[in-house]
C-alpha cells in the first residue's frame, strides 16, 4: 500500500466518485491516483506530469504497489497530449500548483469544459485568481473543501462546466463562497491567515505611498462574516 495522503491531497481524494477514471496532473509521486486505485475509487487512472524524474518515481511506485496496469503515463505540459478521451478521463486532478497555472492548463483544454468531467483543484497559492477564472469562464464552484497541512491552510475546490458565468465579492473570491458558508472548523483560522496577509500588504503599501482603499475594504468584508465578528479586527493565530 502507498502511503497515506496528506489532509490536502485526502480532500481532494474525497471528492472523487467511485469507478472514476482519473488524469492527474503533475502527479509528482502518484500517491493521489495510487491510493484512488488501491482504496477502490478509481478504476483507472493517468498521471501526467512536465518532468521526466517525477513521472519515473511515479512509475517506479506503482510497480511497487502493483499498479501498472491500470495506470497511463504521460509526459507532457498540463492536459497538452493527453487525449483523456482515449482513457474516458471523467475526473481532472491538479493540485500543488498556483492559482493562475492551474487556470492556464484548464483554459488550454477544451476536455475540460465536456458535460461530467469534474475539475478537482487544489491551488498553493492566488486561490482568488483561479476562483476568478472559473467564474468567468462559465465553470460553476459545486463545493469547497479547507485543509490543514504542515501548518498552513489550504483550499481545494470541485468544479464543473455549465457555461453560466457568475460574479464575486472580493471577499468570497480570496476565501470561496462554499467556505463562507459552510463555516467548517478550520475556516476561522484559514480566514484569519488572509487578514494577517492583506494587513502586511497594507502597511507595505502605506510605506509606500500607495492607495490602500481595495485592501482595507477586503479586510472589513472579512471582519462583517458571522465567524469573525468577535475578531474586533485582531488578525492575530
Amino acid at each position: 500500500m502507498t502511503r497515506p495522503l496528506d489532509p490536502r491531497l485526502a480532500a481532494a481524494a474525497s471528492f472523487v466518485n467511485p469507478g472514476a477514471v482519473v488524469a492527474d496532473i503533475g502527479t509528482d509521486h502518484a500517491y493521489l491516483p495510487l491510493f484512488l486505485l488501491e482504496n477502490g475509487i478509481a478504476r483507472f487512472a493517468v498521471a501526467s506530469d512536465i518532468n521526466r524524474g517525477p513521472l519515473e518515481r511515479a512509475k517506479e511506485n506503482a510497480e511497487k504497489a502493483g499498479m501498472t496496469s491500470r495506470m497511463r503515463f504521460v509526459l507532457t505540459d498540463g492536459l497538452t497530449g493527453l487525449e483523456p478521451e482515449r482513457d474516458g478521463v471523467d475526473h481532472i486532478l491538479i493540485c500543488g500548483m498556483g492559482g493562475e497555472l492551474i487556470a492556464r492548463i484548464l483554459g488550454e483544454s477544451a476536455y475540460t469544459r465536456r458535460p461530467g468531467v469534474r475539475l478537482i483543484l487544489g491551488p498553493m497559492s492566488s486561490p482568488e485568481e483561479l476562483r476568478l477564472w472559473l467564474a468567468e469562464n462559465g465553470f460553476r464552484i459545486a463545493e469547497e473543501k479547507l485543509a490543514e497541512s504542515a501548518g498552513k491552510r489550504y483550499a481545494v475546490l470541485l468544479a464543473e462546466y455549465d457555461g453560466v458565468r457568475r460574479s464575486f465579492t472580493p471577499c468570497e473570491l480570496l476565501l470561496g463562497r462554499a467556505n463562507i458558508e459552510n463555516n467548517e472548523p478550520l475556516f476561522r483560522g484559514f480566514a484569519r491567515d488572509w487578514l494577517k496577509r492583506i494587513n502586511t500588504r497594507i502597511e507595505g503599501r502605506r510605506r509606500g505611498g500607495l492607495p490602500t482603499e481595495e485592501d482595507e475594504a477586503l479586510r472589513d468584508e472579512i471582519l462583517t462574516l458571522p465567524s469573525m465578528k468577535d475578531d474586533c479586527g485582531s488578525t492575530g493565530g
